[in-house]
Order: structure tokens, then C-alpha cells, then sequence
């Protein structure tokens, strides 16, 4: 883990891209999270399993294993397999009752034989860092983001690298449009200056798809008026609560924080994983 600052004005409120989404999901959500500091040690298993795919990934480009002429796949479910029984807990929960755990377990062992059969057994890209905390300013206000993977194979040239272990793969319209890897690219460029050139890769690893984009300034000045405009939104909303109601949508499936939500009664009905 790595973590790059830059100088901020205040610290009051500091904005990232799951703030930004989930104010525009459902701004009690955000009010709940955010604000009131609600946390709760419940999670979907499709989270559970994308956070052990994204631990996983990082060991492999850990200094140590970068050096190594091979690794094997076998070691990598192995560190897989390992980080699914250390992190697993009671509190993980599943939306579609007739999925066990062992379907999204599969799931996350398919991504990773995805990207091996990509990248392995070598695994010899530039990396420069991964799971990298940056902070930035966009206007006035502050934000953080956390980077999966940076590479950099020349001085001032950058990648910034995304995994996403999701059902559905962006297509490379949808994925120019997304605003969290633009986001991150004004990090590295507020970081990492001077830079020459940044291009941003998802990496879609249920379907072995990857996605190569980059943004032209005039495209990284809209985005930054974009978020600004958001920014000053959430800003002002906190005056009142009435600017918090719940948006009641299918993800309301996967959010437990049903006892604290107002459009909601009792605990999230869904099945505990075994």
C-alpha cells in the first residue's frame, strides 16, 4: 500500500468517487455512511469475493514476486484460497438465496485463471505501485481515490489499471464516459507531474476483456466541472436533511443499512452465507 498527498486547504470533507455514486444512487445512503459515520462489518459475497480477487492480484506484484522468473497458477489460487478463509466471516450475505457461496467463490477462481492466461506466467509489466492513496484537489475541494495498479514503463508515462471482478463488461463508449479512472488520472497528473502521457486499462475479469481508454484535456476539464458541480451539490445538501430522502431501486437488494434507512423496516431480508 502506498500513499502519495498533496497539500490541502481543509480537511472538513474530502470527496472520492464512492461518495460521488453514492450520493447519486441514494442520498440518504450517503447521508447514513458519510455523515451520520454508520459502518457495519456486513458485506454482499459479491463484494467479499471481488476484495479477494483485488488481494490476491496485489501479492502477485508484491517486489518479491515481481522478481521470480514464473508463478505458477497453483500458487495463485493457493494465496486465493488463503485470503478467502482468513477474511471469511458471519456477517457476509447473499441476494439470490439459490447461489451458494461456493458459485461466487468459482467465479472469483475464474477471474484469476482470466488474467493468467493473459499476463502469466511471467507477470513482467512495469509496475510501479499498487493499491496507491492519493489525495487531490479539483476546485476547491479535496479528494482521495485509491488506485488498483500503476504502471510506468518511461518517465512522465502512466497507466492506470482497474479491476473489476463485476458481471457485465463497459463497452469502450460506457468506459470513456465512467468518471472513476478519469478521476484517478487527474490524481496521478497532480502527483506524479510532470506527465507526458496517461492511459487507463479495466481490466473486466469475469470475461478476460480489458477496455483501453484516454482522455483528451478538453474531456478531463468537463469532467472536472462535472464534479464540481456534484461536489457543491453534496456541499449544500447538508444543511438540510430533507436533501437525504432514500431512492428506493433493486440495490436496495445488496445495502444493509436497512434499520437506519427511512423507506425501509427491519433488517435486509437476504440469506447469510454458510
Amino acid at each position: 500500500m502506498n500513499t502519495r498527498n498533496i497539500e490541502f486547504d481543509s480537511l472538513s470533507h474530502i470527496f472520492s468517487h464512492s461518495q460521488i455514486s453514492t450520493f447519486k444512487s441514494c442520498p440518504q445512503q450517503y447521508k447514513i455512511i458519510y455523515l451520520d459515520g454508520t459502518r457495519k462489518s456486513k458485506e454482499s459475497i459479491e463484494a467479499f469475493m471481488g476484495k479477494r480477487v483485488h488481494e490476491t492480484l496485489e501479492w502477485l506484484y508484491k517486489e518479491e514476486n515481481r522478481s521470480r522468473p514464473y508463478i505458477t497458477f497453483d500458487r495463485l489460487c493457493q494465496i486465493y484460497d488463503g485470503y478467502w478463509v482468513d477474511r471469511w466471516h458471519r456477517e457476509i450475505y447473499i441476494a439470490y438465496p439459490l447461489r451458494g457461496s461456493d458459485f461466487y467463490y468459482s467465479i472469483g477462481k475464474r477471474c484469476l485463471a482470466n488474467y493468467y492466461n493473459l499476463y502469466g506466467p511471467t507477470f513482467n509489466q512495469s509496475v510501479k505501485e499498487t493499491e496507491v492513496y492519493l489525495n487531490f484537489k479539483i476546485g476547491e475541494y479535496n479528494f482521495r481515490g485509491i488506485i488498483d495498479r500503476l504502471d510506468s514503463s518511461d518517465p512522465g508515462v502512466w497507466v492506470v489499471h482497474d479491476y473489476k471482478t463485476s458481471k457485465r463488461a463497459k463497452t469502450e463508449r460506457q468506459a470513456i464516459n465512467d468518471m472513476q479512472l478519469a478521476l484517478y488520472q487527474i490524481a496521478v497528473e497532480q502527483n506524479y507531474g510532470p506527465v507526458n502521457e496517461i492511459s487507463l486499462k479495466w481490466h473486466f475479469l469475469r470475461h478476460g476483456v480489458e477496455v483501453n481508454v484516454k482522455h483528451s484535456k478538453e474531456q478531463i476539464d468537463k469532467l472536472k466541472s462535472k464534479l464540481i458541480k456534484m461536489a457543491s451539490k453534496i456541499s449544500g445538501a447538508m444543511d438540510d436533511e430533507n436533501n437525504f430522502i432514500p431512492k428506493e431501486s433493486i440495490l436496495c437488494n445488496w445495502c444493509y443499512l436497512w434499520e437506519e434507512c427511512t423507506a425501509k423496516v427491519g433488517a435486509n431480508p437476504v440469506r447469510r452465507a454458510d
